[in-house]
């Protein structure tokens, strides 16, 4: 099956967000090595939820439903699941700005 233009853009944009999300939780990693303080290890697992939270549309879409639109009830699901990660990965962030403050 074809995929369409936007189909490639939407799968662009969310490899794109996908190696971001990774290069800031190495670097976050890293940090945590290096200076051995717990808000920067749950700062790094904060990144690594947000960056699936980020990408769970796109890994559902092209992954498990072979590149077809999710529609209705199963996209609002999806679109949950999506907004569960990202709450979690900032609610990560706060409690880590929390823990040096």
């Amino acid at each position: 099956m074809t995929q369409s233009a936007s189909s490639w853009l939407f799968l662009l944009s969310n490899v794109v967000t996908f190696g971001l999300g990774v290069v800031l939780t190495v670097i976050a990693y890293k940090a945590y090595k290096r200076e051995g303080l717990p808000s920067l290890l749950v700062v790094t697992v904060g990144f690594a939820i947000l960056t699936l939270g980020t990408v769970t549309e796109a890994l559902y879409e092209f992954g498990v439903n072979g590149g077809i639109t999710a529609f209705g009830r199963e996209l609002y699901l999806l679109r949950t699941a999506e907004a569960i990660f990202i709450a979690v990965g900032l609610l990560l962030f706060i409690y880590s700005l929390r823990l040096v403050s």
